[in-house]
């Protein structure tokens, strides 16, 4: 659960009467890219288990998504990488 990745759904503009620890960790997880939860918990001094119920309720409410973490086949290309390396290199 600390490696799911959480991103807000929520406008900005629509914030404005929600608690201000639930604005903070909507602004942190801005699309399009988002934070792990065990991330959120360190930015916000929280341990993982009042963060994970204080994300369960932003959830509840449609304010976030969440999704587990990609698996290591997704981010891992190693034939990419090294061509990534070897332009890097010629530069």
């Amino acid at each position: 659960m600390d490696t799911t990745i959480v991103a807000a759904v929520a406008e900005k503009d629509a914030l404005s009467g929600l608690p201000t620890e639930w604005q903070v960790i909507l602004a942190m997880c801005a699309p399009p890219g988002g934070l792990a939860v065990a991330e959120i918990a360190a930015r916000m001094h929280m341990r993982l288990t009042p963060m994970t119920l204080l994300l369960g309720e932003l959830a509840d409410r449609g304010l976030i998504h969440h999704r587990p973490p990609l698996e290591g086949a997704e981010t891992t290309n190693v034939h990419l990488l090294m061509r990534i390396r070897d332009n890097l290199a010629r530069i």
